[in-house]
């Protein structure tokens, strides 16, 4: 089992990391000319983008009225 990566300062990265790092390695894919090293981008971008949205679930809150705004869930 893989631990989530932990930044300097403790916390795991957020969703928005993720995704910035996914975008850099999918350009990094799309320029190599070496076809392995494109491979290996490419499939580093895919981890990233997987990454970016499991942190976005964790970030979720489990309700299920999470997706209304406050005041106006149901009692």
């Amino acid at each position: 089992m893989r631990r989530a990566a932990i930044g300097r300062s403790g916390t795991v990265p957020s969703a928005d990391y993720y995704l910035k790092q996914a975008e850099l390695a999918a350009r990094l894919a799309l320029t190599e000319s070496d076809p392995e090293k494109a491979k290996a981008a490419h499939l580093l971008a895919v981890e990233f983008y997987d990454k970016a949205d499991k942190a976005r679930a964790q970030a979720v809150p489990a309700s299920s009225d999470a997706t209304t705004p406050p005041g106006m869930q149901r009692d």
